[in-house]
């Protein structure tokens, strides 16, 4: 696939600008690359919301480790008082801040009106899958949010922090059933373009489970992606069961994927499984975008056209647990 197949024409120039950003870091450590990394992001993602303040805190982790927060909340109008929302951020789980998506964060705390929490959990190769699932559980478990949203790598993890509550769940809520005597999760999720079930190598059969390579993410990046994870988490803790495309990590979920990205096939069977489940799931696809854009949802209209479709209808699923 080629990026002059891809419209508008300003998402041509956003790949450009990122895959020439992304080319600098050629030959450089994860760790080295992390400053320009930050430097692209500031170049090319989206600002601060309007209306909107920050404000930074800490808590700690189960094993001592210091947890960096961001709060981001309205002030334009009145922001509803009923429960917080907190963000898990991408970046394959090896970069990415709270500075580098503060722009994404910002941007949902405007469009929900509510306050958003974002979460620098640890990073890999340093830290493994397993403390930077803990940082964010220990987040959810302490914030108590009303929403879990994360993108790409960090909508992995908030599938995988859902399924770390399901058994609490089913314990402490054995009271509160809906009809069909099923634990209600306390909880919306919010997938942004989320890797699914690992995939260690490629083969021909991997098509099914993968969609084809697009600009700024390649179906063989995803697999060094899992291979970094599977490397450094002996206790597997990336493994959940039953894996997420067959069963869903909530009962309400809105999804937000984008048109040209690998992961997008898989994703979409996983929203059909786990509709026929009978979870109440959204779909949001942006047209045209890749793999990365919502970064730039500022200055793409389609990207921006699906970014605030998917807030909205998280809004909606919100004001409807009230």
């Amino acid at each position: 696939m080629t990026t002059e197949t891809l419209s508008p024409l300003r998402c041509h120039d956003f790949i450009e600008a990122f895959s020439q950003g992304m080319a600098e870091l050629e030959g450089l450590s994860v760790a080295e690359s992390r400053p320009y990394c930050e430097a692209l992001y500031a170049r090319l993602a989206a600002p601060l919301a309007d209306d909107v303040t920050a404000s930074d805190e800490t808590l700690h982790s189960d094993d001592g480790h210091v947890i960096a927060l961001r709060r981001f909340r309205p002030t334009l109008d009145e922001p509803r008082k009923d429960g917080c929302v907190v963000y898990l951020h991408g970046g394959s789980w090896q970069i990415g801040s709270l500075d580098s998506h503060q722009g994404v964060a910002s941007s949902l705390a405007a469009l929900l009106n509510r306050e958003v929490i974002s979460v620098d959990y640890r990073l890999l190769p340093e830290a493994s899958y397993q403390q930077a699932l803990m940082d964010c559980d220990v987040a959810v478990r302490k914030l108590a949010p009303v929403a879990i949203v994360g993108d790409s790598a960090g909508g992995r993890l908030v599938m995988d922090v859902s399924r770390l509550h399901h058994k609490d769940l089913i314990d402490k809520l054995s009271d509160e059933t809906d009809r069909t005597g099923k634990a209600r999760s306390p909880y919306v999720l919010g997938l942004i373009y989320p890797p699914m079930d690992p995939i260690m190598h490629l083969t021909a059969d991997d098509i099914t489970t993968l969609g084809p390579s697009a600009p700024l993410l390649s179906r063989e990046e995803i697999v060094d992606m899992w291979q970094l994870v599977a490397q450094g988490d002996p206790s597997r803790s990336y493994l959940m069961t039953p894996p997420h495309s067959r069963q869903a990590p909530a009962q309400v979920i809105e999804v937000l994927s984008v048109e040209h990205d690998p992961l997008t096939a898989p994703l979409e069977t996983a929203v059909a499984t786990w509709k026929a489940q009978g979870a109440e799931v959204g779909y949001h696809c942006a047209t045209g975008m890749v793999h990365a854009a919502l970064h730039a949802h500022h200055e793409l209209p389609e990207m921006g056209i699906a970014w605030q479709a998917f807030c909205h209808a998280l809004d909606r699923r919100l004001c409807a647990l009230d």
